[in-house]
């Protein structure tokens, strides 16, 4: 068959004022000259069609900003003049539940795990050795401090995004405002576009630096200083002190395994400053979705969810200010016939008021009915019902009667079963940053190094030591910790496990991880995490190491008989089997040394009971557990 030329589809026609739909829009297969007119004929035309989108990031900022804000400037926000309290709500549902979420899920840490599909030793090596180098990438970029800030950009904007590139050949990671990304509506209308382009106002000195001139790029240096200085955002004119100049990286993904029609942009309005062949079949943009819409590419947020319970609480609270504004006084009573002097009605302290007929009436009318009380707080609680979220969780308090770790636990859980959705959401973020990371490393090549924390010290990793094809693993989510955060709750669950006898006293004690048993616990599990670190040298790197009289000799014995078990699981090499077997023998020599046998039967002397072991009050009546409570 053929191979389809992919590039040789249209006329070649040049964009012009009015936005061509032929090949003008298809900027990937023009030249430099013909590829800054056609992108800025796109652009233009997405922003006249995609007006509304923005309106609605400005209506988000506005409700959870507690601003009265005209629109997005760039990275900054116009502001109208006068006082910035004036048209400020007065009980932001929006923000409060919003902040909620944020920090009920947004405080999670998913973790990328790298899980070997098949293959031996090597490849579930490299595959830990992937995982501690994607915990290094994400260190380097504070993910996990960038994390909060996506999730309530989903909130607020309905998106929220992360931009992965490439800069002095290192992995970077940028937040990024759904308002800066453009697609087309019916390209995206299944949510899968071939186009995007990103719009960002950068420093002209920064420019300069990052594009300079060169044999292949003449005169770059001279368009950016000619590029026109930033004035204008989508929603009116400003002034900045600054130098800023408008930026387009544009991208279009490749239409097939073997078309060569993929294409990476950065351009001005009057010159392209970079382009290269794109062959990822993603854009790099890791995105959280708050509630993907029924079809389109751009998600819902939570404030455009409770915009409309928000605006009916403002009138609310506009009608109760009002009404004790008018309404905080008395009111006097008194017949057209009564002959009364309207000057002895004030506030004289004992005052006397002649009057024939009938007798003045003073009436205090209630200010605010109370109908408008409870539907007031009936429309914050289906705002916060909107949300997932009870009002205590917004002010930080427990329902009434909900003492115990194992109930708040209970409690925890059902709450965030409604976030189920949104949680997996959050994962898939961290999964897309880790998954558009390792193929951006691909691009850098062998040179690329980070440094990660290992159990006790920081390691480097090198890329050419991790590198894995796709096919050699399964990427998943996990969380850094299952067990819950609060102390109570957390003893609970670890006490239940001790008592199930699935783990030890001694893997329960590290497992609670409360900062004021870590030092010692450091000194008790000394051991354990000495042998740890010997095995794994020598079934990786092959280092032999030689048992010492000193060493837990029972724990040295049951670490090797597991790592002799997995290695002749996962095919490991005979001379490092050997090795283990080596290292098993010394032990049983250092073992009967240590325990000679015992003497004769003709020579025992009687001997006094053994003391029995301690009792914990942890571990529950199961025989056979040392420490069990008889």
């Amino acid at each position: 068959m053929k191979k389809i030329d992919y590039k040789s589809f249209g006329d070649g026609k040049v964009p012009t004022e009015k936005f061509d739909t032929g090949v003008g829009h298809k900027w990937w297969l023009l030249s430099d000259d013909q590829a800054v007119g056609s992108i800025s004929s796109t652009l233009g035309y997405l922003q006249n069609r995609q007006a509304y989108r923005l309106t609605q990031h400005v209506i988000g900022a506005r409700l959870y900003g507690n601003l009265s804000m005209l629109g997005f400037g760039g990275l900054g926000i116009v502001r109208p003049p006068g006082p910035l309290m004036r048209d400020r709500i007065s009980y932001n549902v929006v923000q409060s539940a919003l902040d909620t979420v944020v920090s009920k899920i947004g405080k999670n840490k998913p973790r990328p795990l790298f899980l070997p599909s098949g293959g031996d030793y090597r490849i579930q090596r490299k595959a830990k050795g992937l995982n501690r180098f994607v915990d290094g990438v994400f260190y380097e970029n504070k993910a996990y401090d960038q994390g909060p800030l996506i999730f309530r950009d989903a909130g607020v904007f309905g998106d929220g995004l992360s931009h992965l590139y490439i800069h002095n050949k290192r992995v970077k990671h940028e937040r990024v405002l759904a308002s800066e990304l453009w697609v087309d509506d019916l390209e995206g209308f299944y949510g899968d576009p071939r186009s995007m382009h990103r719009i960002k106002n950068v420093d002209r000195g920064v420019l300069l630096d990052t594009f300079p001139e060169d044999k292949e790029h003449k005169g770059r240096q001279l368009a950016i200083l000619e590029a026109n200085q930033t004035r204008t955002g989508e929603s009116g004119s400003y002034e900045s002190l600054s130098d800023m100049v408008n930026v387009r990286e544009s991208w279009h993904l490749p239409s097939g395994p073997d078309a060569d029609d993929g294409m990476h942009m950065i351009s001005l309005h009057n010159a392209v400053l970079y382009r290269e062949e794109w062959k990822h079949d993603f854009f790099p943009f890791a995105r959280f979705q708050w509630s993907p819409r029924l079809w389109g590419y751009w998600g819902q947020g939570l404030a455009e969810q409770l915009q409309n319970l928000q605006l009916e609480i403002n009138k609310l609270m506009q009608l109760i200010q009002r009404s004790f504004h008018l309404g905080g006084s008395f009111k006097i009573l008194m017949e057209n016939t009564s002959k009364i002097v309207t000057e002895h009605l004030n506030n004289e302290v004992g005052a006397v008021v002649k009057y024939t007929g009938t007798k003045p009436e003073y009436v205090v009318p209630p200010l605010v009915p109370p109908e408008i009380y409870q539907h007031l707080l009936t429309l914050k609680a289906a705002a916060f019902e909107v949300a997932g979220i009870s009002m205590l969780s917004a002010v930080a308090q427990k329902p009434a009667g909900l003492n115990s770790g194992k109930a708040l636990r209970e409690y925890n859980d059902i709450e965030s079963d409604r976030f189920q959705t949104i949680g997996h959401a959050y994962e898939t973020y961290y999964l897309d940053l880790a998954r558009i990371s390792i193929a951006l490393a691909k691009d850098i090549g062998t040179s690329y190094k980070v440094r990660a924390s290992g159990r006790r010290t920081a390691q480097t990793i090198d890329w050419k030591d991790v590198n894995l094809a796709e096919d050699d693993y399964i990427l998943q989510c996990y969380p850094v910790s299952s067990l819950p955060r609060e102390p109570a709750g957390r003893l609970q669950t670890v006490q239940e496990y001790m008592q199930a006898g699935l783990i030890s006293p001694r893997q329960g004690k590290r497992l609670l991880d409360f900062p004021d048993i870590e030092a010692v616990e450091s000194l008790a599990n000394a051991s354990e995490d000495y042998l740890e670190q010997r095995f794994e040298q020598l079934v990786d790197e092959g280092r032999p190491f030689r048992i010492e009289p000193y060493d837990d000799l029972k724990l040295a014995r049951e670490m090797a008989l597991e790592h002799y078990a997995w290695g002749k699981s996962q095919a490991l090499e005979e001379e490092r089997l050997q090795l283990l077997r080596d290292t098993m023998s010394d032990i049983d020599r250092l073992e009967t040394l240590a325990n000679p046998p015992p003497p004769t039967a003709g020579a025992l002397t009687p001997q006094a009971e053994p003391t029995p072991p301690p009792q914990s009050e942890m571990i529950a009546n199961v025989p056979g557990i040392p420490g069990a409570i008889a």
